[in-house]
């Protein structure tokens, strides 16, 4: 039965001053990709408090596109991503699984985080591999089984957003494994990109959020998000 009962809005952004748009509830930071150093690419890290976002609840990102090297967070890790988190008045972190990290660490690294108080998520490439590879997904289990994470990002795109073929053959069994792993539909965010969103993948998005009664949508790279486009967004997962 389709709903938007309690669904939210979020996105990333790689711009550090920017403010996210009235309707977010999450905005996460980044792309922290140089997991040993906790640094972006241009060099920044996340030793820096959060900008003002009003009521909007700010993440920093470990991980990402091209992040490195493999195998992180190692032990010195997960104390280095705690005392970012706590010292600098962040909601939380959100973890982007684009390297192959350390999934025990990331586990253990959750399990301080919320002692702190702080706000969890997972994202992942939802794509093919994850719909047929059974290791893939059971590190999404391992850390759906874990209870530490609050929310599991589905990225169902790559530089682009998928043809509509790939995203019929992937969305709808990605969401369905994952609700599955997690047992609470809302714990599941399906995300998109503004680079070649059309009316009809735009629509294809919003009808599997709604069907499959998830915990909302996130954007990457929010600013280049057409205005008709999240005001479409924020009327069907919001208004409707």
């Amino acid at each position: 039965m389709a709903t938007n009962g309690n669904m939210c809005i979020g996105g990333w952004t790689q711009k550090w001053k920017l403010s996210p748009p009235d309707s977010f509830s999450y905005v996460m930071y980044g792309m922290v990709t140089s997991l040993d150093v906790l640094k972006t690419g241009g060099g920044k890290g996340p030793h820096i408090p959060p900008i003002d976002t009003g009521s909007t609840k700010a993440l920093w990102t470990y991980g990402g596109g091209l992040c490195k090297p493999e195998g992180y967070p190692d032990a010195g890790g997960i104390t280095a991503i705690v005392d970012a988190t706590v010292n600098n008045n962040w909601a939380g972190v959100d973890f982007d699984d684009e390297c192959k990290m350390n999934t025990d660490n990331i586990i253990e690294t959750m399990k301080q985080l919320k002692n702190e108080g702080k706000e969890t998520s997972y994202t992942f490439i939802a794509g093919w591999d994850y719909n047929n590879n059974q290791a893939s997904q059971a590190i999404v289990q391992k850390v759906a089984n874990s209870g530490y994470c609050d929310r599991f990002i589905l990225m169902c795109y790559a530089a682009a957003m998928w043809d509509d073929q790939t995203i019929k053959d992937n969305v709808g069994p990605a969401i369905e494994k994952t609700v599955n792993f997690t047992g609470n539909s809302k714990k599941v965010i399906l995300a998109l990109t503004p680079r070649g969103l059309n009316q009809q993948n735009l629509d294809a998005f919003l009808k599997y959020a709604l069907d499959n009664d998830l915990g909302g949508m996130f954007i990457w790279n929010f600013s280049l998000l057409k205005q008709n486009d999240l005001a479409t967004i924020v009327n069907t997962l919001l208004h409707s």
